[in-house]
């Protein structure tokens, strides 16, 4: 649990929480690659805003497999280091089967770099907010 102007929360609000802030950085990073690259293309900003509810979703997902593979392989670091990035790697081929499944025409990605790219810029975005989120307190 933490604290949001000196209020507990619970893990549903936490939850919450994570996956809104998650959707609107997502969403506004989409929207700038779309706007300024060749590495993304939707064809509205409709498409934008559900593309980034879709990768949220999948990135949670992510890291709740990439949690369990760090919680049975814990012991063996070697093991543990080639699961993670193993789980890491091939999700990203994940999120481009979803992608096109989902969205078909409405979004083209460059390929498997382009949400590499994507999707770590996202990650230091994200990591980014939260460091300031925290030294506020």
């Amino acid at each position: 649990m933490y604290s949001i102007c000196n209020m507990t929360t619970s893990s549903k609000q936490e939850f919450f929480y994570n996956m809104l802030i998650g959707v609107l950085l997502y969403s506004v990073v989409l929207g700038f690659f779309n706007d300024y690259t060749d590495i993304i293309h939707t064809s509205s900003y409709s498409v934008t805003f559900m593309l980034a509810f879709v990768m949220q979703i999948l990135t949670y997902i992510t890291f709740i497999v990439k949690d369990r593979v760090v919680s049975k392989f814990s012991g063996n670091k070697g093991l543990l280091i080639f699961s993670v990035w193993l789980v890491i790697f091939l999700s990203k081929f994940v999120f481009l089967w979803a992608i096109e499944l989902v969205f078909s025409k409405d979004v083209e990605i460059s390929g498997f770099f382009g949400i590499l790219v994507v999707i770590a810029s996202f990650t230091i975005i994200q990591k980014l907010v939260d460091l300031v989120y925290k030294k506020l307190v």
